[in-house]
Formats: structure tokens, C-alpha cells, sequence
């Protein structure tokens, strides 16, 4: 079966889930990622244990039947790289055993082994509602989280996010604190458009990071429940996009 997709619409899909697919092979699966095709849409998604993304696009033109793989994510981020400045549509193909996987590029074949197994039901770990949601400005949050990680390296790569609503007569805040024993206590600030109550979540500062960095809308959403439960990230007037972050347990 054959499917064809834009090459931009392939590059964001692969730069925004593969970097959160399992590194280690401990569960082969979640090295993947796991790719869904129903008529002309499509949806990557990427897990480790700690964080998931989730991607959702358009193919060129409809497929006749529902498809379902998981494609090792160190293949998608070669055809990512192979990618460059085509512009034709790329090609993909998936054998009748979905045992492998064919992308056909401009002047390159990549052929891949798919893993086989069971992909966790991922939709079921993307929240539903949240308590409080937040809108900062991304560069301004990237910035912040890159520099409270830097303090947070001695302390087990935790960052606290405390949010706080506004007033009348002014923005809510979003905090980002983070102690290195040696070198002290840093605490970032910036505006916030805060809808809900006052919360509080920690994560491991690399994770947060690592989405805010390959995000490139102005705006992103930070919606919380409690400091026990997934932190949910979506980029403001993109809703093709979805990542869930564990908290770290703290002592607040």
C-alpha cells in the first residue's frame, strides 16, 4: 500500500514526536513510533515512560484502508534529515506483513524493519480537562526553562512551575524555580495568560525543554490538574500538536 505526504507536513511530524521515543531497548515498542492512517490523516506518536507526543496531519490523497505500524523513530529521523528542500511529495510503503517499511525520497530509498508488538493506547494517557491553563510566550518560557535546567543539573534535572492568577489589574504569572546546592537558588518570571486557579507541577527540566524547543508558534498552553498529574503543552492556534509531561514528585 502505497501513501504519499507533503515534505514539510512529514518534517514536523518527525521533528516534534521522535525525539520523545525510549532511547534504551529495554521496551522495544517505545523506541518506535507508533504510526495510525485513516483515509487521509495521519497521527505519530512517541512515548518513553516520562513524556508522549502527539502528531496529526494530512497525506496528499486518501488511502483505501485503515493502516497501522510502528516505524523505529532512528529511521523517521533519517528521513527527516534526507528531507532537506524537496518539495514533490514523498512516497512510503508498507509491506502486506508490515514487516517493513519503504520511504522513497528524490534521489534516495530509505528501507526500514518495523517493530513489531503492542504500542501503549496513548490516547488514553492525553488528559481530557484540566484545572488551570496557562498561555506564556514561548521564547520567553524556553528561555527560562534553559536556564533554570542549568541550576537544576545538581539537583536531579528538577524545575518547579508555580502559576498564579491575575487580577483585574494585572497578567497572572508563571514561575520557574530551580536550587543547585552549591550555587544557589535561581526563579525566572514571566506574564501569563492564566485561566483557573493558582497550581504548582515539577518536571524534569530536559523534558521541558526539549518540546518548547522544536515548537515554533508564538504561544504555548501549560495545562495542569494537580502536582501529581501529567502537565499537558499544546502550541496556541495549532491543534495538530500534543505533549504530556510526568511530574517529578517534590516537596513544594
Amino acid at each position: 500500500m502505497v501513501g504519499r505526504i507533503e515534505p514539510q507536513a512529514l518534517s514536523n511530524a518527525i521533528s516534534r514526536v521522535a525525539f520523545a521515543a525510549a532511547t534504551e531497548d529495554s521496551r522495544p515498542v517505545l523506541t518506535g513510533i507508533k504510526v495510525e492512517i485513516t483515509g487521509d490523516s495521519f497521527t505519530f506518536a512517541g512515548a518513553d515512560g516520562f513524556r508522549l507526543a502527539v502528531f496529526t496531519g494530512k497525506l496528499v490523497e486518501a488511502i483505501p484502508e485503515d493502516l497501522s505500524f510502528i516505524v523505529p523513530a532512528r529511521a523517521l529521523q533519517e528521513v527527516g534529515r534526507l528531507i532537506g528542500h524537496q518539495e514533490q511529495p514523498i512516497e512510503f510503503t508498507v509491506t502486506p506483513s508490515k514487516g517493513q517499511a519503504l520511504f522513497r525520497l528524490d534521489n534516495v530509498e530509505l528501507v526500514t524493519q518495523l517493530i513489531q508488538g503492542t504500542f501503549p493506547n496513548y490516547s488514553q494517557l492525553v488528559p481530557q480537562a484540566y484545572d488551570t491553563r496557562a498561555v506564556v510566550d514561548l521564547k520567553k518560557f524556553l528561555g527560562a526553562a534553559r536556564t533554570a535546567s542549568i541550576f537544576a543539573r545538581d539537583g536531579s534535572g528538577i524545575i518547579r512551575i508555580q502559576v498564579a492568577a491575575g487580577t483585574e489589574d494585572a497578567e497572572g504569572k508563571l514561575s520557574i524555580l530551580s536550587r543547585a546546592e552549591e550555587v544557589g537558588e535561581n526563579q525566572g518570571e514571566i506574564d501569563a495568560r492564566v485561566k483557573g486557579p493558582e497550581a504548582k507541577i515539577a518536571f524534569n527540566g530536559r523534558y521541558l525543554s526539549d518540546v518548547l524547543d522544536v515548537l515554533d508558534e508564538a504561544e504555548v498552553a501549560l495545562e495542569t490538574t494537580t502536582p501529581s498529574s501529567p502537565g499537558v503543552l499544546r502550541p496556541i492556534g495549532n491543534d495538530q500538536y500534543v505533549h504530556v509531561v510526568m511530574p517529578m514528585f517534590v516537596q513544594w
